[in-house]
Formats: C-alpha cells, structure tokens, sequence
C-alpha cells in the first residue's frame, strides 16, 4: 500500500529585512481513509537542530514500510526557518522576540503574530501535537516529555509511550501557556514537550532513542503497524508531578564551574555535583553539594556561573 505524500505552505509572510517567513507542513496519509492524525514540530528556536534529524528518521521509516501507516503525519520541520538559517534561537529582527512565547498568536497581528497563529488553526483536529525541543547549550538533560497540568492525566498513558526518561508536569502558568503545547493545551487538543538533549550523548544515539519512543506511542494508537518497541511500565519512569518533586541546587558564589559526571545518576545528600574556581586568583571558591537524594535530571556544563545559578535539578521522586 503506497502512502500520499503532501507539501503544503502553512503561513508566508514578508518580514521588513526583505525576507519572507515561510512555514512548510509535509503530511503523509495512508491510503486506507484512516483520520488519526499526529504532528511533530520542531525549529521553534533557531539554535536547537536535534530535531530536524528526528523528523528526518520518522519520515525515513514512514516511506520505507508505507503499509504500515494507517493514518496522518503531520511534520513541519523548521517553525523558526529564518532562525534556524542564522543559528539564532529568536526570530531574527530587531525585537529578538521567542517564538515560544507568542502563540497562539493573532490573525491581523505582527508578523510573529500571524505566523504563530496560522501555525495553531493548522494543527486544529490533530489528536496529538508533539513540539520537540533540545536543552540549551549550558545544560544537559535527561529525555523528558512535559505534559500541562490542565491535561495531566488525560496525557500520562501517552506520555509514557513514547518511552522518556523523565516525565514533567508544568504548571498552569502564563509563561507555559504562551507556548505551542500551552496554547493548544488551551484549547482542548492533546500536545506534549519532547525535551532532548544533542550534546550529551552521540547524536544518532539520542535520536534513535527519541524516534523509537514516537513509534512505539504511534504504535498504542493504532496508527503504526509495523516494528514498534513495547512500551515502559509506568514504575520505570522517573516522574515530577509538582514542585514538590523537584530540587534545584544553586551556586552561592562566582566563577568557573566545573560538574562531575553525575548526569542520570542518583546522588545521595552530601555528594559533590561539582566546583567552582576563580581563574583570576587561582582558587577554589565552592564544592557545590546535593543537599539531598535525587535522580540527577538537569546538570549545567562547564561555564561561567553567578550566585544564584541554577547547577542541577534533582527528581525527588526517583521513581513514579
């Protein structure tokens, strides 16, 4: 069974520097009339690549064994196509505006606006929107999906199937609601955060993680017949259901920090997360601690750090 194969401009719109902002949608359909329908975006932010080769090796599969399909994919592979062309994370122009946090945008609103918006009615209908993000250049983070408050239990069972590391709940707060997932959240549709992270691991390695989970969700939902990995029991997945949860471990002190490779592991309270020196006087300057136990989720590389700096984020909750 073949599979149809579309390309479609979702939003177009003339920017002042002379460039046209142009958002592309490539849909695969199955020719058995099936309507379930999946998204996956990705290129939100115009530093974070990771997630164009994940859509790449989705749609790899997908032509490969079209017989399997059995109903929509829906991928748009670079949201922020002029960010993505200049390696910048915000829409270039002379505001430096996040993408992120404009949606779901307005029909007759600036050009950040109008895009934000035709991307949301695009997605309408959809049964679940996956926005698949890479951790910033100063951190390390485990596989997480982040699911909303507002819609946490409706998204756990899926959550679980595409096989994270980590599960996260967001709160119900303005700055999430600015999202894509947030907005369409808003709206009613099921749409979840895909948080990977490029360096940590070798790139192929971390997609093929993220992809077998989007098989194996794809699988549970009938849309996908062919090989699919069985999917976690819920106990195996770390879990952070509130800020309870969660312990952030700050720096009190200026400098150089330098981690220990802790990322993924549970420490015990007292375990050293890493040091901070002073490159200028050649001394240490602060053992940084995990005031607790917890599952290592978030890590910050080596960098500069400030009092106040977040070093690494602890699942208090190491299992669900």
């Amino acid at each position: 069974m073949a599979i149809l194969k579309e390309l479609t401009n979702v939003a177009s719109v003339k920017m002042p520097i002379g460039e046209t902002w142009t958002v592309s949608r490539c849909r695969y359909r199955s020719e058995d009339g099936a309507s379930a329908r999946v998204c996956l975006a990705t290129g939100i932010h115009g530093d974070e690549r990771m997630g164009q080769l994940i859509v790449y090796d989705v749609a790899r599969r997908i032509k490969a064994q079209p017989e399997h399909l059995h109903g929509v994919i829906d991928i748009y592979p670079m949201l922020n196509a002029l960010g993505l062309d200049c390696g910048e994370r915000l829409v270039p122009s002379s505001m430096q505006l996040d993408m992120n946090r404009a949606f779901p945008g307005m029909p007759e609103g600036s050009a950040l606006e109008t895009v934000c918006y035709a991307v949301v009615q695009d997605m309408k209908g959809a049964d679940l929107v996956l926005d698949i993000h890479t951790s910033s250049q100063i951190t390390s983070e485990l596989y997480d999906v982040r699911i909303h408050e507002k819609a946490a239990d409706a998204m756990l069972d899926t959550a679980v199937t595409l096989c994270p590391e980590v599960i996260w709940v967001l709160p119900d707060k303005p700055v999430h609601n600015a999202s894509l997932s947030g907005a369409l959240t808003k709206e009613g549709m099921h749409a979840c955060v895909l948080m990977v992270d490029e360096r940590r691991l070798r790139a192929q390695m971390i997609v093929d993680q993220v992809v077998e989970g989007i098989f194996c969700m794809l699988a549970s939902k009938g849309i996908w017949t062919g090989e699919a990995k069985a999917a976690p029991e819920k106990e195996s997945i770390s879990y952070m259901r509130d800020e309870k949860d969660i312990c952030r471990v700050t720096c009190a002190h200026p400098g150089m920090y330098v981690p220990n490779e802790v990322m993924g592991c549970v420490v015990k309270a007292g375990d050293v997360l890493g040091k901070i020196f002073s490159a200028l006087e050649g001394e240490p300057l602060e053992t940084v601690i995990a005031p607790e136990d917890g599952l290592v989720v978030t890590q910050r590389r080596y960098s500069a750090v400030y009092p106040g700096t977040m070093i690494a984020r602890l699942c208090r909750k190491e299992r669900a």
